[in-house]
């Protein structure tokens, strides 16, 4: 089975006000940490998409090990930006319909290698599940989709998202013990609770 991870990161940071992938903790951006779990994890294969301006985010995520996507103009919208990973992927890997993909975004930099293979480990090819995992009842990331389901993406209508895909397909939900699968850094202040969280780790 391969397996490869879609991580959108072609947004604006608009409730950021700055590009907030390449915010720094400790010398390093964001999307590093973010793509040194994915590295670290069973994923065989991290596929970015990057905003067509970005240069230096999409040679951060080169220099972090992943494939990076430059659309030729801005996806307008997250399913835009997965559909475009999905036909990269399909074009140069062929994947069978017992591979997986998993979505995250990119703003996630608290998630770990564990969660992400605990999510692999839960994929049974027989029952071709959507995975979701939770936390106390919430629904966080990086959700599993079985390879066939992307066809799917790029078929879906004007104000449709990637969530009509788990509305309408088969779910097992996997409830995980830690809220990362939950934390997305959308405003300063997620950026400071994430740095902080970090610094509490290292002072304990």
């Amino acid at each position: 089975m391969q397996s490869f991870a879609i991580v959108p990161a072609a947004g604006r940071s608009r409730r950021m006000g700055q590009p907030k992938l390449l915010l720094e903790r400790e010398g390093r951006p964001l999307i590093e940490y973010v793509l040194a779990a994915w590295r670290e994890s069973q994923i065989d294969r991290v596929v970015v998409v990057v905003h067509p301006e970005d240069d230096e985010l999409a040679q951060r995520c080169r220099r972090a090990g992943a494939e990076v996507v430059r659309p030729a103009a801005p996806p307008p919208e997250m399913k835009d930006s997965v559909a475009q990973a999905l036909g990269y992927v399909d074009d140069l890997y062929q994947p069978a319909p017992g591979d997986v993909w998993l979505l995250a975004p990119a703003d996630m930099p608290a998630l770990s290698p564990g969660v992400i293979d605990a999510v692999l480990a839960a994929h049974r090819a027989a029952d071709a599940a959507i995975i979701v995992p939770t936390h106390q009842g919430k629904r966080g990331h990086p959700v599993l989709f079985p390879w066939p389901l992307a066809q799917e993406v790029s078929e879906l209508g004007q104000d449709e998202g990637i969530h009509m895909l788990v509305a309408r397909h088969v779910v097992r939900e996997l409830e995980l013990p830690s809220s990362e699968i939950l934390l997305d850094v959308d405003r300063p202040e997620d950026f400071a609770r994430w740095a902080n969280e970090g610094d509490r780790r290292r002072e304990g």
